[in-house]
């Protein structure tokens, strides 16, 4: 839809179409099934969508910011710099400096395996990802397990700018929760010990400047 001209009525069209069957009949299993061919697609269409999410990141390194902490920011930094780096040395590609879409193809190459998220992205790498700890081991390997993220400690996580608010509210909630007279003392624990985790990342936010 976001590549080829009309093709935004085009999807209206099936969508319609789509929603009749549904409600007018039970549609088959073999209807709604994902064709392996549009799946490769929709695979392809998020990591356009990612690369389109970092270009203003890349914009912002080239002018030498810090972009991002936590665990695995040196790794996007590295990543970034890197792409940076075949732009200006490349003059074909030196003259698209402002192109959106070229950045993001370049960017689409280098990061691969990134996840965007709400409270970090994701630059999964299965060896180091913390998350696959959860997994039986015939499991392991293929994506990341959003529900056991251990944003503050895998080294696979980037928290950037977009991400600080968030953060910086959940510290806000837990400095309060932990003042709370009625929380009772294991539970006073466990809210110091995540107010622990979480102020490892905005002191990092605030020190780099990586704020809104």
């Amino acid at each position: 839809t976001g590549r080829e001209p009309g093709s935004e009525v085009a999807l209206g069209l099936q969508l319609k179409h789509a929603a009749r069957r549904a409600l007018a009949n039970c549609t088959t299993q073999g209807y709604a099934q994902m064709d392996t061919q549009w799946a490769k697609e929709f695979d392809q269409q998020l990591e356009c969508a990612a690369a389109l999410r970092l270009v203003d990141l890349l914009r912002a390194r080239r002018t030498g910011e810090k972009v991002a902490v936590g665990p695995g920011a040196d790794r996007l930094h590295a990543g970034l710099d890197k792409v940076i780096s075949t732009m200006n040395e490349d003059p074909a590609l030196r003259a698209q400096i402002a192109d959106e879409q070229a950045e993001a193809a370049l960017l689409a190459t280098q990061f691969t395996n990134l996840h965007l998220g709400t409270i970090n992205h994701c630059m999964f790498d299965a060896p180091q990802a913390e998350c696959q700890n959860e997994l039986p081991a015939d499991q392991r390997g293929t994506a990341p397990l959003i529900g056991a993220c251990q944003p503050d400690r895998c080294r696979n996580s980037v928290i950037t700018r977009r991400h600080a608010p968030i953060w910086i509210a959940e510290e806000d909630d837990l400095t309060a929760r932990a003042q709370d007279p009625t929380l009772s003392p294991p539970g006073r624990e466990a809210v110091l010990i995540r107010l622990a985790d979480v102020q490892r990342i905005t002191r990092a936010l605030r020190q780099e400047g990586v704020t809104p």
